[in-house]
């Protein structure tokens, strides 16, 4: 099985993955998989609250997997040695705590993922650069030039993606789905979403998920979620 959540932002909301508020891990094996749609927040600072979260993540029946949002320490995150699993390039913490980095794509199960990580912090002026924001938190012009050649070898493989995650959403949606205007206050992210919604096509994927906004929300093939854990049918 595969079970998606949002925001973590470990220790604040990790409590969504404990046995009382998620149950069906009792019944599952690290070759079922939950994954945190960005904001994870393991990797903030290397003190005591880094290995106690690790540890209690290890001890965890399922392997967990999740993309970056923007409250990461992303320059230690970058430092991670990279490997490939099921596909795709990834940071790997242990045998099942797992980063899918953005632009990648991975098979699991039969299915095809698109990894589409990042977002820009909208406190970040109340923020230090290097201690509680990193500027990383956007895509640089290197991962969004491999995400799109990622997208046209699945294309000339005719490879259709199943699921895509990221963790904030399309601009388009921002007015539909969270009635904000989303020029108020530009999140390039979310331009680049469109772009790849577009270049991918409505019609050529089942679902996207997202987390960002703290909501669990539905809009035709898209869903925000944040204290949901639900599967992938």
């Amino acid at each position: 099985m595969i079970y998606l959540t949002g925001d973590t932002h470990i220790p604040i909301d990790i409590k969504k993955l404990n046995t009382s508020n998620f149950p069906q891990q009792k019944d599952m094996t690290r070759d079922d998989y939950v994954i945190v749609l960005g904001d994870f927040g393991l990797f903030w600072h290397k003190d005591k609250t880094f290995y106690h979260w690790r540890n209690w993540l290890e001890e965890k029946p399922f392997t967990l997997l999740w993309i970056d949002g923007n409250h990461e320490n992303h320059e230690w995150i970058n430092r991670l040695p990279v490997s490939t699993w099921h596909g795709g390039k990834v940071h790997k913490t242990s045998d099942n705590i797992i980063h899918l980095i953005r632009g990648n794509h991975y098979e699991i199960d039969g299915l095809h993922f698109f990894a589409a990580g990042g977002a820009q912090s909208y406190d970040r002026l109340m923020r230090i650069q290097g201690e509680s924001w990193w500027k990383e938190e956007l895509w640089s012009y290197q991962e969004q030039n491999y995400a799109f050649n990622v997208l046209q070898e699945l294309k000339d493989k005719n490879i259709k993606i199943d699921y895509i995650l990221s963790h904030t959403c399309p601009k388009q949606l921002i007015q539909i789905m969270f009635d904000i205007d989303p020029n108020e206050d530009f999140d390039p992210t979310t331009k680049i979403l469109d772009e790849i919604l577009t270049y991918i096509g409505f019609d050529n994927f089942e679902q996207w998920y997202f987390g960002h906004w703290h909501q669990d929300k539905t809009y035709s093939k898209f869903q925000c979620l944040y204290n949901k854990v639900i599967p992938i049918s």
